[in-house]
């Protein structure tokens, strides 16, 4: 997903994979998005709600999530 994306997805369900957390495919519930700031520059993150417990949410990279009936451009 990129920063222009965000508004349209917000408080939809998307898709996360993260080879590092060993999830591939779930759907979760985008809350929100976080701009920070590093030594190379700004970036963004998702906060992401889970589907089954409201209380719990995880914060992942932008670039791990995308829409839930996404379909790349040719």
């Amino acid at each position: 997903m990129i920063e222009r994306e965000i508004k349209r997805n917000l408080n939809k369900r998307v898709i996360l994979t993260n080879e590092r957390l060993y999830i591939e495919g779930a759907d979760f519930i985008l809350a929100g998005a976080v701009i920070r700031r590093n030594g190379e520059g700004f970036f963004y993150q998702a906060i992401l709600q889970d589907l089954n417990n409201s209380n719990s949410v995880l914060v992942c990279k932008l670039e791990d999530i995308k829409e839930e009936n996404y379909e790349p451009k040719t």
